[in-house]
């Protein structure tokens, strides 16, 4: 008979946050559960923290995996459970609770200590877009000397990378910059262990955190990971810094092997790549889910379809559209000088046709741009393209006919429009 939550110190609690509007979140869930099973012969009871939103289908999908790992799932409907202070909190700053981009959801880890039964004691947290691979028990016996809640520090993760790339990595890339923490000290939420009992005589720290945001809206960008900040960052556990491997710095200064970690797809940084172990170990464990059927590999093929049609479409319309331009004026291409040679091969220039070619540090020198409007069309081929949007159209000149994003003109290849394209959102 299986054992009751809190009844075994061995048991391992796991908790889940969730807002699924359109029914096709909850399968990014249910393939970071299957990760955190596949690894461990540990009993975990997952604890989902949801709302109205969870489908019949993808609720029973839940308990239908759980099932097949022999471990076990509780509920908690949010929006019922915490009606009251939810709707306190939307009157003090609904912005923090109710977007198009914010969702309710992200607030329910704060919230975790008040509806979870009170024998259990500790809670790891993990945010949607995580894997885990590695044993979720040496997580959840982690000594936490006293602290209220264990996460990995954004100065830790820095200075590991930078022992990899051996050359320093810009400040801006801190994900806070505020007044009540700094670069040493704050952390990202993402990942958690929580010490549910010093939490709950703590009382609550939703409601004040949302009021102390309001006085600084400015310099809010993540509404609960900015609240765990200002009550926590200078009393964490700072975990080591896989723990919460953050995908969008490991693909650029990271080993290519998998390390033993936790690894976070922030800002849907997941592929469609499956030679890179970063993807594959994804779509390794949602092979595993109920979510992966017939269905799923039917819509996949369609959505594949629809999006590089469509992309081959208005990338013929562009062309389209810029050859009548320049059917009226000659061209000049303005570009790093090293993309000439290719450039000039891709739209078969003339050599009477001008290339402007931008050496090294051209932003600080500026464009130089000689050839008379009248007479003269400019395709740049530019990354910072909408700066220079604005800067020409401040001066008079009028896109599509005065000047032309070229790079808007060059169809990506299939593989990076997938990458690009949120593909496994929409099934």
């Amino acid at each position: 008979m299986r054992k009751k939550i809190g009844q075994d110190a061995r048991m391992v609690h796991v908790a889940y946050a969730m807002t699924d509007k359109q029914g096709t979140y909850s399968k990014y869930i249910g393939t970071s559960i299957y990760s955190l099973f596949a690894r461990t012969d540990a009993w975990v009871t997952v604890h989902l923290l949801h709302d109205e939103t969870l489908t019949e289908q993808n609720r029973d999908y839940f308990i239908e995996l759980a099932r097949s790992c022999g471990q076990q799932m509780f509920f908690y409907n949010m929006a019922e459970l915490c009606q009251d202070i939810l709707q306190e909190a939307r009157e003090i700053f609904k912005e923090a609770v109710d977007t198009d981009y914010y969702t309710p959801a992200a607030l329910y880890r704060i919230l975790a200590a008040r509806v979870l039964p009170k024998n259990v004691k500790r809670l790891i947290y993990l945010d949607a877009d995580t894997i885990v691979n590695m044993d979720i028990r040496k997580f959840w016996e982690i000594f936490m000397d006293n602290h209220p809640i264990g996460a990995v520090g954004e100065r830790d993760l820095m200075n590991h990378y930078q022992r990899q790339v051996d050359k320093s990595i810009d400040e801006k890339l801190y994900l806070f910059k505020n007044s009540w923490t700094d670069s040493d000290s704050c952390f990202n939420s993402g990942v958690l262990i929580m010490d549910l009992e010093r939490l709950r005589n703590m009382g609550d720290i939703l409601l004040p955190g949302l009021q102390f945001l309001v006085q600084h809206q400015d310099e809010c960008q993540f509404f609960d990971q900015d609240i765990l900040n200002y009550f926590f960052s200078r009393d964490y556990m700072h975990l080591p810094w896989n723990y919460n491997i953050l995908q969008h710095w490991d693909r650029k200064w990271g080993e290519p092997e998998l390390r033993e970690g936790i690894y976070h797809y922030m800002g849907r940084t997941l592929r469609l790549n499956f030679a890179d172990p970063r993807d594959s170990v994804f779509y390794e464990a949602f092979v595993h889910t109920p979510w992966c059927n017939a269905e799923y590999i039917c819509k996949s093929l369609i959505v594949t379809r629809d999006v590089i049609s469509g992309n081959i479409h208005k990338n013929n319309e562009l062309n389209r559209r810029a050859a009548a331009v320049w059917g009226r004026r000659r061209r000049v291409f303005v570009g790093p000088k090293e993309n000439e040679e290719k450039l000039r091969e891709m739209f078969f220039l003339q050599d009477v046709e001008p290339y402007v070619a931008l050496e090294e540090g051209w932003e600080k020198t500026g464009l130089h741009l000689p050839y008379d409007l009248s007479t003269h069309v400019y395709v740049f081929f530019l990354d910072t393209f909408p700066e220079l949007r604005k800067q020409l159209e401040e001066a008079g000149w009028q896109e599509w006919e005065d000047f032309i994003d070229g790079k808007a003109l060059i169809l990506p290849r299939p593989a990076h429009l997938l990458d690009e394209y949120r593909i496994f959102m929409v099934m």
